[in-house]
């Protein structure tokens, strides 16, 4: 499964590369594309990154004008991030490229094929989010 991943994440490494994000921006957009002006912790948090590793992220996407950060109003120590019309614009753009990975990965399966491993990968993933 480990080299499943991989696979599936450089097939869209390669995609988007093309338009200058990594995978990891990638997840960064698809989160504020919903819930625009998250705080940097409560990114970090839905994308279970340690906070160096959110923060790095989020420093390449200001500098590639992606993103601001800026401080809540109510609490100066949070940092809010929001999308710039650049990062809005890549909405449009990006998703597709994503499916298109996903679709090439099951061309070869059947509607039953493609329902089973849609339900299995979401209890991998629930299996290993849940650290009860």
């Amino acid at each position: 499964m480990v080299v499943t991943a991989r696979v599936m994440k450089r097939a869209l490494e390669v995609k988007l590369n093309a338009n200058g994000i990594t995978s990891s921006q990638y997840t960064v957009l698809e989160i504020l594309w919903k819930h625009n002006g998250l705080s940097l912790t409560d990114l970090g948090k839905l994308l279970h990154f340690d906070n160096p590793t959110i923060t790095g992220i989020i420093n390449r996407m200001a500098r590639a004008k992606l993103i601001r950060r800026m401080r809540d109003r109510n609490d100066r120590r949070v940092i809010k991030v929001h999308l710039t019309q650049k990062g809005w614009d890549l909405q449009s753009i990006l998703p597709p490229l994503a499916r298109s990975v996903n679709k090439k990965a099951v061309e070869n399966f059947n509607e039953s094929e493609k329902e089973a491993i849609l339900n299995l990968t979401k209890r991998l993933r629930e299996n290993l989010t849940n650290h009860d």
